[in-house]
């Protein structure tokens, strides 16, 4: 059986478990975007670099297009492996798929917190949370509006009143 602190700390790392995986997920989403936006505008400007090279259709003084369009796709595929989206799109989901499973043990706990393990399951699940936390620290960087935003979220549909 739980004390009322500990009660109160399995309901925070439920809802915890779920703001931080709904917040990895919307990171992935958005890693996703990020990258299927650098990967065209280097295929747009690369494209257009190619074409304006082997053509001489453009007027005189239109000739700093063709540098222009080349230095822009080189400097947006630095920024696509500058960026790692690639690398970080799997953190992400893993992370989200991990805290959402931290999520659902805690609100097991909830559902069982007066059973006779309850201490040991509370303990087990305090260390996992510290484990993904270290995890979480090093994968994304920290985005506070949307971290807030998720709060927000999971606090209403847990019947918390609207947050300012």
């Amino acid at each position: 059986m739980l004390s009322e602190i500990q009660q109160k700390t399995v309901w925070e790392g439920w809802l915890g478990a779920e703001i931080r995986a709904n917040y990895f997920a919307e990171m992935c989403g958005r890693y996703q975007f990020r990258h299927k936006a650098l990967t065209w505008t280097t295929l747009v400007f690369s494209s257009g670099a190619a074409a304006t090279l082997i053509s001489d259709w453009l007027p005189q003084d239109m000739r700093w297009v063709r540098p222009t369009l080349a230095l822009l796709a080189a400097g947006v595929s630095f920024l696509t492996l500058l960026q790692q989206y690639l690398r970080r799109i799997p953190e992400c989901a893993d992370l989200h798929s991990r805290w959402n499973r931290l999520g659902n043990e805690y609100k097991a706990l909830w559902d069982e917190m007066y059973s006779p393990d309850a201490l040991v399951r509370l303990r087990e699940l305090e260390e996992k949370e510290v484990e993904l936390s270290k995890s979480s620290a090093t994968a994304v960087s920290n985005n506070k509006r949307a971290m807030l935003k998720w709060q927000r979220y999971v606090q209403k549909q847990h019947g918390f009143p609207s947050v300012a």
